[in-house]
């Protein structure tokens, strides 16, 4: 650029040299035409000029060529393979529980020779915790004895599966019963001494025997009936022919003498006469 410079530089110093030559130092009046024809002769000379720059900036460029660069691929993030998918196929059909335990309720029925899909695994790698294809959102653990694993199987997570419920005991409820003294009745010369019986138990008492012990002269007073029979008085009251699970009946005993103000002992003895059979007996302390 700088030798282009110079030459438009040059012809234009000799152009006005030229210019100043064909003038006289006598003040004329401008002559158009030469002013025309000077403008003509400037712009001739420097499209030459230019054309003769452009062609040597084409030499210069073609005998020392500039290196141009090669593009290089971007470098792209290193590609993270996807792990692959863990299976597992049995060879004998297998309960799917939702525990790795024996005693944990299982789910679902796995059939032997079917492929499934495998989560995660148990700490101790013994069981695998698998997608149950016939339920939707179903998840379950099977026991890794018969089954054939494909996959790699370091890259599962690890679950920890459900511990087993604590069991809750239910006592089992035999035959049982309540007893307690609420009172006594005369009638004449007749005592009469009224005890409260409930079954709290599980079967059905359908006889009774009460022995009563007057502590002050050793008096016993035994009482045996297959119905319990309570008095009001001298009257009956309301009997019933056995005591089922929940109810509670009232039972007068008739004994000799006034028991009032003695130390007294009574045996309540509840029985079952059909084939289930077995007596339970109660003792209490009471005074009159």
């Amino acid at each position: 650029m700088n030798f282009k410079k110079r030459m438009i530089g040059m012809a234009t110093i000799m152009l006005l040299i030229l210019v100043s030559g064909c003038t006289t130092p006598a003040v004329q009046t401008p002559d158009l035409a030469a002013t025309i024809a000077v403008n003509v002769a400037v712009e001739q000379t420097l499209a030459a000029l230019g054309t003769q720059t452009i062609l040597t900036e084409l030499a210069y460029q073609q005998m020392n060529p500039t290196e141009t660069p090669t593009p290089q691929p971007t470098a792209t993030s290193e590609f993270t393979a996807t792990p692959d998918k863990v299976t597992l196929t049995l060879s004998k059909d297998t309960y799917c529980r939702n525990g790795v335990f024996a005693k944990s309720p299982f789910v679902a029925l796995m059939t032997a020779g079917r492929t499934y899909d495998v989560l995660a695994v148990d700490p101790n790698n013994q069981a695998f915790y698998v997608v149950e294809p016939d339920h939707t959102f179903t998840y379950c653990w099977l026991w890794g004895e018969f089954a054939t694993v494909s996959g790699d199987v370091a890259s599962l997570p690890i679950y920890t599966p459900q511990p087993l419920p604590t069991p809750t005991k239910t006592a089992t409820v035999g035959p049982d019963f309540s007893v307690s003294y609420i009172g006594q009745q005369v009638c004449g010369a007749d005592y009469y001494l009224r005890f409260s019986i409930k079954n709290n138990g599980s079967k059905t008492w359908q006889a009774l025997q009460i022995n009563t012990t007057d502590n002050f002269n050793n008096a016993v007073t035994p009482y045996n009936n297959t119905v319990f029979v309570d008095y009001v008085g001298c009257t009956a009251g309301v009997s019933e022919s056995d005591l089922a699970p929940g109810e509670n009946s009232n039972v007068a005993v008739k004994i000799s003498g006034d028991p009032t103000g003695h130390s007294m002992t009574a045996t309540i003895i509840l029985c079952q006469t059909d084939a289930s059979g077995g007596c339970n007996p109660k003792t209490i302390n009471f005074t009159p």
